[in-house]
């Protein structure tokens, strides 16, 4: 078993600048989330991205000096708790048959997919999809405000 107190400065403050990293974009992806008026947000989505990050870049260390295993693991363990999570995001509402938390569910998976590329080193592929993240939630809810407010000026009356 490998000495798990051996590991370099440089390589705890590597996971920890990943770590960093996917907290800011994880605050930044849970901003929206806030300024959308959903439960699940800042904080949430800098924590969901913060140890996934974590938990893969700690993965990514262990198995690198390891004769066998395979690196995906800490990776496959990341998104089957993410699953669980987002699981409980989603319910119904009785009286309508409404099912809500859809899309809160699929942003607390993207951001941990998020964490994940930054665990595994990929920075800029992070950077791009935290803003395409953010574009798509931005954008959509726009185009559905904007779709309300027409439909209920459709039905009112003009004269």
């Amino acid at each position: 078993m490998k000495d798990l107190g051996a590991y370099s400065i440089d390589i705890q403050l590597l996971v920890t600048f990943k770590m960093a990293i996917a907290a800011i974009l994880g605050a930044i992806i849970g901003w929206e989330r806030d300024r959308a008026g959903k439960a699940a947000g800042t904080r949430t989505m800098s924590l969901v991205g913060t140890s996934s990050a974590l938990v893969v870049a700690i993965g990514e260390v262990l198995n690198e000096g390891a004769d066998f295993g395979d690196p995906t693991r800490a990776l496959h363990a990341v998104v089957t708790g993410i699953g669980f999570l987002g699981a409980g995001l989603i319910f119904t509402i009785e009286r309508s048959k409404e099912i809500q938390g859809v899309t809160t569910a699929a942003t607390v998976f993207s951001t941990a997919c998020m964490g994940i590329a930054i665990g595994l080193g990929f920075y800029i592929t992070a950077g791009a999809f935290a803003l395409t993240i953010i574009i798509v939630l931005r954008s959509t809810h726009l185009l559905e405000k904007a779709h309300i407010v027409r439909a209920s000026s459709k039905s009112s009356p003009t004269e």
